[in-house]
């Protein structure tokens, strides 16, 4: 099992994180049997967030994986909806994290302009598979 693919089996490292490549990470939640579920942010009007957000809060099953794009857009158009919701779903993983539940939300980030810590460093593990 990969490094990426062991970290979503540990639920204590549950959380939001930002990527720049969605490719481990499918492979990952597969390998550990987890759904991924996309959730394109982009034209999203701002009460469609806050549903997110509830939808989010409200799910209490183990093995999510959640991954959502358009994070950068949004938050050139509107950086306090995107902190709130990714406030919101921090929430989210920290109360599934108590309870020993994998949750684990990615924000597809390639320019890494989000201040989110990176879930893994698809560089850094490139040049380890080509050694």
């Amino acid at each position: 099992m990969g490094k990426l693919a062991e970290r979503l089996a540990d639920a204590q490292r549950s959380g939001v994180y930002r990527l720049e490549s969605t490719q481990a990470l499918e492979e990952a939640a597969a390998l550990n049997g987890f759904a991924l579920a996309r959730i394109a942010l982009e034209g999203m009007p701002r009460s469609a967030l806050c549903g997110i957000a509830a939808d989010v809060l409200s799910r209490r099953s183990d093995g999510q994986v959640l991954l959502f794009s358009g994070g950068e857009a949004l938050s050139r158009a509107a950086p306090d909806a995107l902190d709130r919701l990714i406030a919101q779903i921090h929430a989210a993983a920290t109360a599934h994290r108590e309870v020993g539940l994998r949750f684990f939300a990615a924000f597809l980030d390639p320019a890494a302009a989000l201040s989110l810590a990176p879930l893994y460093h698809w560089q850094r593990s490139a040049a380890v598979r080509a050694a």
